[in-house]
């Protein structure tokens, strides 16, 4: 009986053990979708690129130009000479030879990385990091490279080494490239890497010491930025030893790279149609991106390339977005005497003096351009709006439900507007009635344009007959459609 349970421990210890593997190691392989790939795969992939680069190659083009020519001419020396050199350059691009040549010898030449010493100066020698290799990555609330998916590679070094680096990021399907299956330990690279064993181990060896991070003998650079970090609360301003750390901070090349490619996709065609279609009537509205205030730092100098692969398609750009301590606005609220007739009074006025401002800007100019003079004006509109509904919502929310009893020659329509909770309270159904039919709205937006027009008039006393009902219509049409935008939006103000 004893032996039996021990059978049995025996048993379902081996195959939780064959489990934990089965799922570290096959299971890897599956959620990457890479069980499929064979080595037959892999070198069909090497070799398409292969054969891509040397057609694309400078001396195999004048090569076969010059052998043309010579053809055309009849000129046998010239023909063998021709034939001669392209030989010479497909032999370069044959599979083994290239291979030893790029794995084994140009292989040391560069790092893949994706935080760069480089990018702080670029005569820095020191360590990169690659974080695509970390296995335990910590995501925090910050934005990190851990908040990237699939943070893009970069590659640091000499520039006669970095075709490695373009085979590396070849696609074998269409979720991974060649990299990616060198990180996951991929069983068919072996094979796929050359017919001799022990060269492909070679040359996989030599990649993962490009790939992988070597902190057995870390390097630091005079030219690197450092700084002493506390190592706890309690060790900062400690004067015993090891309550600091040294800090060296790297360049987050491909972090950088997925914010530049972001904030250039305002530049798209699909972004430009969506501004473009913003005014447009009857044109369906889409979201677009757009960024203010951005500035621009240069890395690398006149030679990008000597930074990085990224920081060299990027042409040494690198993007800011501001960062600057929020401005507040003091919101003074307007003040209602008790014997006050309306809210469309002289402290409002001076509450939407920006708007104002720019709607007697478009008014002064002699813009002979009716679209541009139009949209203008609609901005102005815009602003006086958003100005005058800050006012509202502070009526709204700041006094207590039935504070328009108080106010007695307070127009009635605004009484619905700015005291909306007041049918809430009792004795006040006939309120709530007419404040749910909603016909005190209409008034509000005559109210609103009435009062656009008497300013307008009193600020240009000598031009007052050139504002008409054409002018009324369209501040009540704007003040209209600013109010089924805020009924859209559910804010509550009407």
């Amino acid at each position: 009986m004893l032996t039996l349970k021990i059978i049995v421990i025996m048993f379902l210890l081996y195959r939780s053990v064959f489990s934990f593997y089965y799922k570290k190691i096959i299971g890897r392989y599956m959620n990457n979708d890479i069980t499929s790939i064979s080595d037959k795969e892999i070198r069909k992939t090497i070799l398409e690129f292969l054969q891509q680069r040397l057609i694309n190659n400078q001396h195999y083009k004048l090569a076969s130009a010059k052998l043309e020519k010579a053809q055309q001419a009849n000129n046998l020396d010239a023909i063998n000479e021709a034939k001669q050199l392209l030989c010479e350059i497909n032999q370069r691009f044959e599979f083994e030879n290239w291979m030893e040549d790029a794995l084994n010898r140009r292989a040391a030449w560069f790092k893949i990385a994706t935080h760069l010493s480089k990018a702080i100066h670029p005569s820095s020698k020191g360590c990169n990091v690659n974080y695509n290799t970390f296995q335990a990555k910590n995501p925090s609330s910050y934005i990190s490279s851990a908040t990237v998916a699939g943070l893009p590679n970069d590659a640091t070094g000499n520039a006669a080494a970095l075709d490695i680096f373009s085979l590396l990021n070849q696609k074998v399907n269409e979720k991974t490239n060649l990299l990616q299956l060198i990180i996951d330990d991929h069983p068919a690279l072996q094979l796929a890497f050359s017919d001799d064993k022990d060269k492909a181990e070679i040359y996989l060896n030599n990649l993962r010491r490009i790939i992988y991070d070597s902190w057995q003998t870390p390097q630091a650079s005079e030219l690197n930025k450092q700084f002493y970090w506390p190592t706890s609360n309690k060790a900062y301003l400690a004067k015993q030893d090891n309550s600091y750390s040294v800090l060296i901070p790297l360049h987050p090349s491909s972090l950088c790279q997925v914010m530049y490619q972001k904030i250039q996709a305002r530049f798209s065609e699909a972004n430009k149609q969506a501004i473009a279609n913003k005014n447009k009537k009857g044109t369906e509205k889409q979201a677009y991106f757009t960024f203010h205030d951005l500035a621009v730092i240069g890395i690398g100098g006149s030679n990008p390339q000597g930074v990085s692969q990224l920081a060299s398609s990027q042409g040494g750009n690198y993007l800011l977005l501001p960062s600057l301590p929020p401005r507040f606005n003091v919101f003074r609220p307007i003040r209602l005497g008790k014997k006050q007739k309306t809210i469309f009074h002289r402290g409002l006025y001076y509450h939407c003096r920006t708007g104002f401002e720019a709607l007697f800007y478009v008014v002064n100019s002699n813009l002979h351009n009716k679209a541009i003079r139009d949209k203008r004006k609609q901005d102005a509109f815009q602003v006086i709006i958003v100005e005058l509904l800050q006012v509202v919502k502070q009526l709204q929310t700041t006094f207590k439900p039935g504070w328009s009893k108080d106010y007695p020659k307070l127009n009635i329509y605004q009484q619905y507007w700015l005291d909306p909770q007041r049918g809430q309270l009792d004795g006040e159904s006939d309120f709530a009635f007419k404040y749910e039919q909603g016909d005190w709205i209409k008034e509000i937006e005559k109210q609103f344009a009435l009062w656009i027009y008497a300013i307008l008039q009193k600020k240009y006393e000598d031009m007052a007959e050139a504002f008409d009902d054409a002018e009324i219509r369209e501040c009540q049409r704007e003040f209209k459609n600013a109010i089924k935008a805020s009924q859209r939006k559910q804010e509550g103000i009407f």
